[in-house]
């Protein structure tokens, strides 16, 4: 494992300093037809399948199997991933290309934020024990279908990114952290805080994060993801996500150090942007 800090990057920039090209009209209206397509059928399996199934299926089978509700969340939500992903290159045309990998254990992934498919793509992405992740509360009230139900059921903590509700929030994500250090989960957190208008990574949200790291002491991997930024929304997504690739580095691991977490996270944060510039350059080198 590895253990880095930002003076090893060197003088990384802040923020990547070259952005896609906008797309043509042509490709936002092809974009825009498969994305609504992907969307409609996704929608369905929302209702039918997630929302039912939180009702109906999953609750009895945590009642009949407790000693296996661990495992029973776990196929949950990594089914609802791979479906996700797999309506979105169906009917979407999307595309995933992934370098590196994540290993079958309990770890600490964190991972930048660009659109509404970053979540099935993390997802999706580790391998090991279910990823519990810090939700925003405003997905926990039923404005989504099947979305309040589905965080109860895998019991992510629910957060309102406000200064004065930070310490009632702080003891549900101590909780996960504690879970992911025993094996059971384990964790991938967004950093950001919310997805970026422009796919550039923001400047990271550490009291959460400097907990997770505190508690789980587990090995800590980056996902670094590019190229769905112009799907921020459930509206981008229904209007222009189609026929994109999402390209995903994996870096790590890196074992956090028992001092000086900021600078660690701060480190990891570099890093990332490091690889998103990188990214974006071999693209841009290709057209």
């Amino acid at each position: 494992m590895n253990t880095i800090s930002s003076d090893a990057l060197g003088d990384a920039p802040a923020d990547s300093p070259s952005l896609p090209a906008p797309a043509s009209r042509v490709t936002r209206v092809y974009r825009a037809a498969r994305s609504l397509i992907f969307l409609l059928v996704f929608s369905v399996y929302l209702i039918v399948v997630i929302a039912g199934g939180n009702r109906l299926l999953i609750p009895p089978l945590l009642t009949l199997f407790p000693r296996h509700s661990v495992r029973i969340r776990r196929v949950w939500l990594r089914l609802h991933a791979m479906v996700t992903t797999g309506l979105a290159r169906t009917f979407g045309g999307m595309r995933l290309k992934v370098q590196g990998a994540i290993p079958r254990e309990s770890v600490v992934v964190v991972m930048n934020h660009q659109s509404v498919m970053d979540i099935p793509v993390g997802v999706l992405l580790i391998p090991g024990p279910y990823p519990i992740i810090p939700t925003r509360d405003r997905y926990a009230r039923a404005s989504v279908p099947g979305m309040p139900s589905l965080i109860r059921l895998l019991r992510f903590p629910v957060v309102s990114q406000k200064r004065e509700n930070l310490r009632a929030e702080l003891p549900a994500i101590a909780e996960a952290a504690d879970s992911t250090a025993r094996g059971d989960t384990s964790m991938l957190i967004f950093a950001e805080g919310h997805r970026t208008r422009d796919g550039l990574i923001a400047p990271f949200m550490r009291t959460g994060l400097r907990l997770v790291l505190e508690r789980a002491k587990r090995p800590v991997y980056c996902i670094v993801a590019d190229g769905l930024w112009h799907a921020r929304t459930a509206f981008d997504a229904a209007t222009g996500f189609a026929g994109s690739t999402c390209s995903v580095r994996i870096l790590g691991p890196f074992t956090p150090p028992s001092s000086n977490l900021d600078d660690f996270i701060e480190g990891l944060r570099d890093r990332m942007v490091v690889e998103l510039d990188a990214m974006r350059a071999a693209r841009a080198a290709t057209h």
